[in-house]
């Protein structure tokens, strides 16, 4: 099977949850299914698309509008699920990660020197690393927009 991925500048949420939840806590509108290489071009050079994409028992939920998202303890109570958040961007100098079991939630030490190759080494060891997806298609989402 072919595999398709992501990694630097981007930020993703990897969630121990049915897709379909997933979207609706996020209140993402789902546009259907799109060829992977379209879809991380969307999700990675527009704010208002995101991907989706299941691994194992791992939705995973990739796009820059998760940037400037920070509701893990709040989706993973809401879900009732594990929730995890990565995002890293070497050119602002930005990597970070976070875990969270209902309102228990770990991240990253902002003081340590974290790379973005720490960041997918915690991806793989929570979860799924998302530089070889072994996915055929993805889903596209359009983000919330909240006046």
């Amino acid at each position: 099977m072919a595999t398709v991925g992501f990694g630097p500048k981007m930020a993703w949420l990897a969630v121990a949850a049915e897709p379909a939840n997933v979207m609706d806590a996020l209140e993402l509108r789902d546009l259907g299914v799109v060829e992977p290489r379209t879809g991380l071009d969307l999700a990675h050079f527009t704010d208002d698309r995101v991907v989706v994409a299941v691994v194992d028992k791992w939705c995973l939920v990739a796009g820059k509008w998760l940037f400037r998202w920070n509701g893990i303890a709040a989706l993973s109570m809401r879900l009732g699920a594990e929730v995890q958040y990565f995002s890293t961007d070497r050119s602002l100098v930005m990597h970070r990660w976070a875990r969270a079991y209902g309102a228990d939630v770990t991240v990253s030490d902002e003081d340590a020197l974290i790379d973005e190759q720490d960041v997918f080494r915690t991806a793989a060891q929570w979860s799924v690393d998302p530089r070889a997806l072994p996915v055929v298609s993805l889903h596209i989402a359009a983000v919330p927009v909240h006046e």
